[in-house]
Parts: structure tokens; sequence; C-alpha cells
């Protein structure tokens, strides 16, 4: 065997980093079930022109440092290209270190606006924060309920939630609504989930917005539930997930939520990857899931096309490519790497969720 055939068999080395553990690990467990499901698929089909896929997995339990630590692992290691991370608080110091070792980052779930219309070395395949902002926006409009918000935000991920937060009241405003009350909290301290769900009640809103993971979400709505509060709440799709509808019970009907993939999609690419979730998984995909198994062959099939290993290579193929066959619908990829896509609204109802009317 020659020494070009010996290199041509070496494994492809990828990186996956995401919060595993701790009350955001719900996304990054799905986000890691999705990218296995994608590397199983390529490794069945022969591989990268013959290579096989192997995944080194990080925990970078939604802390930046530890994430930033564990992409320097990455590198050390020799990885060039890692999938992650899951929540836009990551970026801070990830992105940074990313285009200074010229590694290329595939972004499943990171959506914060600023992090879009930068020439980074950051590939997304998620919408910005401002479509999730104007979906909600319509949805108070049409239950009448935009001129007195209140907003309970997890602050960790202020990246997410603080641009969620500022495009609502972007949105409203022009309306003669505003935000009257916002109220931070941070995850994993143990919050007091009753005292801010009085002081919320106490300003008598029209709409109330949480920002939070599912389980987070699902602990306030079931301190409103205590309280008989009847406002309208409505989630983003940080807390469309099955935690959401297991730990909030009946304290989460009738609420409302943004959702980054059709749950009642006929398509037949994504019934089947639906119907191979649940065998494998024993749970319904969430948007996590299919946004990293997507993420994933969209850098198979680049580095397929290009032959190549290199991350620069890599992102311009992608880019160049553009147009991208999702799960449900095309990808368009524009020039700085970023992905707009359709933004559905659910409702939840019998405890399950439902596709808003």
């Amino acid at each position: 065997m020659t020494l070009t055939a010996c290199i041509q068999q070496k494994p492809v080395t990828i990186g996956f980093v995401a919060s595993l553990t701790g009350s955001t690990s719900e996304l990054g467990v799905n986000g890691r079930n999705g990218l296995m499901m994608a590397v199983e698929e390529i490794n069945d089909a022969g591989g990268i022109n013959g290579r096989t896929v192997e995944v080194v997995v990080k925990d970078d339990q939604n802390d930046p440092e530890t994430g930033l630590a564990v992409d320097q692992e990455l590198y050390e290691d020799g990885v060039s290209f890692i999938i992650g991370h899951m929540t836009s608080n990551m970026a801070a110091l990830s992105i940074p270190f990313v285009n200074s070792k010229d590694m290329l980052m595939i972004n499943p779930t990171m959506s914060a606006t600023t992090l879009f219309n930068q020439d980074d070395h950051l590939i997304g395949v998620v919408s910005p924060n401002s479509d999730q902002a104007a979906v909600i926006k319509a949805s108070m409009v049409k239950n009448g309920g935009e001129k007195k918000v209140a907003v309970i935000y997890e602050s960790q991920n202020l990246a997410y939630t603080g641009t969620v937060k500022d495009g609502i009241a972007r949105e409203i405003v022009p309306l003669g609504g505003q935000i009257i009350y916002e109220e931070a909290f941070l995850s994993g301290s143990n919050p007091n989930y009753l005292d801010i769900t009085q002081r919320v009640s106490n300003t008598n809103p029209d709409s109330i917005v949480i920002l939070a993971s599912s389980f987070d979400a699902a602990m306030f709505c079931q301190q409103f539930y205590k309280l008989k509060n009847q406002t309208p709440v409505y989630l983003a799709a940080w807390s469309m997930n099955n935690d959401l509808l297991l730990q909030g019970g009946g304290a989460v009907e009738g609420v409302t939520i943004t959702s980054l993939i059709d749950l009642d999609s006929r398509i037949p690419t994504y019934t089947a990857f639906r119907e191979k979730y649940l065998s494998k998984y024993g749970a319904e995909p969430t948007f996590a899931a299919v946004y990293t198994y997507e993420a994933a062959m969209i850098l198979f099939d680049a580095m397929a096309e290009a032959n190549s290993n290199d991350p620069e290579t890599i992102k311009n193929t992608i880019i160049k490519k553009s147009t991208y066959q999702g799960l449900q619908s095309d990808i368009i990829i524009d020039g700085y790497g970023d992905a707009s896509r359709t933004i559905y609204e659910y409702v939840v109802k019998d405890g399950q969720f439902k596709k808003a009317e």
C-alpha cells in the first residue's frame, strides 16, 4: 500500500461541543444525537471519499470559559472542524479563538442577531433571533396583547435572550406597545421562580414572554399556574423541546411558542429521519437534533466535494454552493455563511405541541 493510500484512509475527525450537563443539557444531548445519526449515515455510505468520520465530543457546561478550554483542546489535538456550540453565549470567546486558529465552526443553533453579517469562520444553519421576535409580536397582536409586555429572561445566555427581548421591544413600539417590566435570572443558581412570577403578575401585563431553557420556562409556568394567572405566555424556540411538556405538565397548557421546525412535516426526508430517531432514541427529534444533523451533512458534503481538509477551502465551498437540501426545506446560506429559515408557531394543547391556527 502506498503512502498516499494510507493518508487517504485516515479517518476524518471533527469535534462536537455543547452543554451535555445542567439545565441546558437537552439542547446539547439532542444535538449530539442528531450529529451521530449523520455520522452513522455517512459512514454506512462509505464515508467521505472513502474515509470514515470520527467525532470527539466535549461538554462546554454552558460556560464560555469551559467552552474556550475544550475548543483549545480540540485544536491541540489537531481537530480543525467543530460542530457547536449550541447556545449563543458561547460565541463571545469561542468564535475569536476559532478565527485566530483558522478553524471552522458549523453552528446549528446559536441565533443571536449579533452573530450575523460577520466575515468570520462560522457557518450557520439557523435564522437570526429577529425572526423569532417578529413571530412573537405577530402572535401578540393577533391576541390583542402587544401594549403592555412583561419579559423574564435568562442572563447567562444573554447573547440569545437579550437580542430576542430587544427585538420584541422594537417590534411593538410602532404599535404603541412597550415592555413595562423585565427581570433577569441566572439558570442553575436556584432562582426563586415564585417571587419572580409574583413581581411580574403585579405589573398586570397584557402578555408575558419567558426567554429561557425548557426546564426554566416550565418552572415559571408552574408558578403562574399556581397564582391562577391567566395572562397569555409566549416562549421562544429555546424552550421548544420535550422537557417543556414533561416538566410543565398542565401548567404549560395554552402557552404559545415559536419553533424552528415544522413538527407536522410530511416531507419524506424528514419523516424518515423522524422514524429512525424515534427508534434509536425513543423520543421525538427536537430542532437541535434536526439542525445539528443538517449542519453535519453540509460539512460532509463540502468535504467530499472539495476533497480537502482545509477549513478555508471548506468554508468557501459551502458558501459557493449556497443551497442545501434540509430535512424539511432548502437551506440558503449567504456570502457571510448565514442562513435564514421559516419560523413556525405552536401552542401547547392536550400535552402536545399543536401548530397555531
